[in-house]
């Protein structure tokens, strides 16, 4: 106990005066816990979630307390022994499991177990060797006698960190069944045989992973799954104001960002939420220049706070120009292989000397973290994926401006400098890989790479930056190339994120050209275009406002519209679908509508609409599904 009280009761603060520590229980902020029965698989960027996540009030289902995690709600019998919390990057997993730890080692709470024992995926993936389940007890826990069995008699909890983040195959259906705890074997068979139980009845399991990789586990072997689904409006205030210890200056960080709606929702995320309150209290306590609007700005005057003890930034900048551009190659090509951690090796791959840059050793221990390895060699990470993202964006723009080059097109020899490179040529081929992207892998890299070409955030990364430079008819030629995409492209998913991207452009025909709201199209009486479908669907999710009623007729002709609008459908409570003619691909986005745990979709009506026997089939699968909340369902004249 008294090891992990010392390992999670200070949290790591990369603006922290010297000598001063931050306590987890000061700042901790209880996150908003689900119970779940399905995983549900995101199709687009993590961060998309969030815009529909922050509709859904917390009434609609079921939360769980961190303390509560293995007890039973009212009515159910059974005890929960393995516990699934899903979640995306940053929205406070890891954080609460360090805080269940805490209140255990202090004993505040938790008291019911006897040891627990905290193994995070990325350090397991570091043992090559063969062991026995009583060697790595002791690896984590080498206070432990060599001949003790902690599994005989005892109630212990094994929390396993990052699921997402394992290299191990989890063959479950192959792995041979082991359960003698002194034996050696491999650490992947040692997994799937504790999930299994096999060692002990009575062990608890509790992992912890990103929702595309829940499905690794099979789900008859999990007793409970939980969505950590970040904060709620009252929570983030809560910790701003926990954050930002001067009353007058926390209200201001929350009246500012409330005038920015979508960063507004990213807070639900608390690595966001903490990113954007170190930001805002320094731009707004400073009072110069304008203040931080776009993602971009938020996350480049944040690389700059973290320079503040240095006297001049553009120099700092400047003199560590290599060591940020091999840092920013990393993210890039790691960004592009899904790669979210680091061992030293990577590094060297790099030429990334952590000992010799003064930038690494001082600004980076935090944005490139070290994480504690329990296996001799380390394990590195950025504070976040978007963190990762925005590196990855720093160092194509750089490469681009400092050297014309497009590291976007790799030739045999290495990066492409062939004759003068356009800008917009960079951002046309930065564009097309994004939306390709079935994962939405690239979204908010692309979105960065846009913000930085805007004249205030050059202007903040001189140094960096060897020149700064209008781009403004390039930058011209993106938007139309943009807005030709919004036209063209079919994925809800991707439209959304082309709106963000001309936010970061800051496009002022946004608002002329596609801003289309629920009042005035009804006003107008006119169908709309895929384009405003697209644009009524952003607005809408970026809306304070539910919808109660829609009526998808009012609006769609074709399935283009159709498909475009039925991104909205999460927060429509009552959707009317009469006579839209429903297609097989309608019926697909339908269907991962009304199968989402956040969805606020009530009543429904398909009626006039031939939907066929591979229709029915699709929608029949998503209304036996447990998250569906469907409680009318029109099929009046369906065939």
């Amino acid at each position: 106990k008294k090891a992990l009280k010392g390992k999670f009761e200070v949290v790591s603060e990369v603006i922290a005066k010297p000598g001063e520590q931050t306590l987890l229980d000061d700042v901790f902020t209880h996150v908003w816990i689900t119970e779940g029965n399905c995983v549900e698989v995101n199709h687009g960027h993590e961060v998309r979630q969030i815009e529909t996540v922050s509709k859904i009030t917390k009434s609609e289902i079921h939360s769980v307390k961190c303390s509560d995690i293995f007890k039973p709600l009212p009515g159910q019998t059974r005890p929960i022994r393995t516990v699934l919390m899903k979640g995306v990057a940053g929205i406070g997993k890891t954080f609460t499991v360090q805080k269940f730890i805490l209140d255990w080692a202090t004993g505040k709470d938790n008291q019911d177990f006897d040891f627990i024992f905290f193994l995070p995926f990325r350090e397991l993936n570091l043992i090559e060797s063969e062991m026995s389940l009583q060697e790595l007890v002791l690896y984590i826990c080498p206070e432990l006698k060599s001949s003790y069995n902690v599994l005989d008699g005892h109630k212990v909890l094994f929390i396993f960190d990052g699921l997402d983040e394992s290299k191990h195959p989890f063959n479950f259906k192959t792995n041979q069944r082991w359960s003698d705890v002194k034996k050696q074997t491999s650490v992947d068979l040692l997994l799937t045989n504790l999930i299994k139980r096999n060692f002990s009845n009575d062990a608890f399991i509790w992992i912890t992973t990103r929702p595309a990789a829940a499905g690794l586990i099979p789900a008859e072997l999990i007793r409970r799954v939980t969505e950590v689904l970040g904060f709620e409006d009252q929570q983030k205030e809560e910790y701003i104001r926990k954050k930002c210890k001067n009353r007058a200056l926390a209200d201001r960080i929350i009246s500012h960002i409330k005038t920015l709606r979508s960063l507004y929702m990213l807070c639900y995320v608390p690595v966001f939420c903490w990113i954007v309150v170190t930001v805002l209290e320094h731009t707004l306590e400073e009072s110069r220049g304008a203040n931080p609007t776009t993602l971009t700005d938020f996350y480049t005057y944040f690389l700059l706070v973290l320079l503040t003890a240095k006297k001049n930034k553009e120099n700092v900048l400047k003199s560590n120009q290599e060591a940020i551009l091999k840092l920013g190659k990393l993210a890039f090509d790691s960004l592009e292989k899904n790669i979210i951690f680091f061992y030293e090796k990577d590094l060297r791959e790099y030429a990334i000397d952590l000992h010799n840059s003064s930038l690494y050793s001082g600004v980076w221990k935090e944005i490139f973290k070290q994480d504690s390895a329990l296996f001799q060699e380390k394990v590195y990470c950025f504070l976040h994926l978007t963190v990762q993202e925005y590196f990855a964006a720093l160092y194509v723009f750089g490469s681009y401006q400092n050297n014309n080059s497009n590291p976007l097109k790799k030739t045999v020899l290495g990066v492409s400098r062939l004759g003068r490179i356009s800008l917009f040529s960079l951002n046309k081929g930065a564009l097309e890989r994004a939306i390709q992207s079935r994962t939405g892998h690239l979204d908010l890299f692309v979105r960065f790479l846009l913000g930085m070409e805007m004249k205030n955030n050059q202007e903040l990364l001189k140094g960096f930056l060897s020149h700064t430079q209008d781009h403004s008819s390039d930058i011209q030629k993106t938007a139309g190339f943009i807005k030709k995409l919004i036209r063209g492209t079919s994925s809800p998913e991707r439209c959304m994120n082309l709106f963000h991207c001309l936010s970061e452009l800051k496009d002022k025909s946004l608002m002329d050209e596609f801003n289309v709201t629920l009042d005035k199209v009804k006003r107008s009486e006119q169908t709309l275009s895929p384009s405003q479908c697209s644009a009524l669907a952003y607005f809408s999710l970026l809306s304070e406002k539910e919808i109660d009623v829609f009526d998808m007729r009012e609006y769609a002709t074709s399935e283009e519209c159709v498909r475009r609008l039925l991104s909205m459908a999460k927060i429509i409570k009552t959707l009317s679908m009469e006579r839209c003619g429903l297609t097989e691909r309608c019926c697909e986005d339908l269907a991962s509508a009304l199968q989402s745990q956040h969805s606020s979709l009530r009543e429904l009506d398909l009626g006039y609409n031939d939907l066929g026997d591979s229709r029915v089939k699709l929608l029949s699968a998503a209304l036996r599904d447990p998250n569906c909340k469907l409680t009318t369902l029109g099929l009046e004249f369906c065939g």
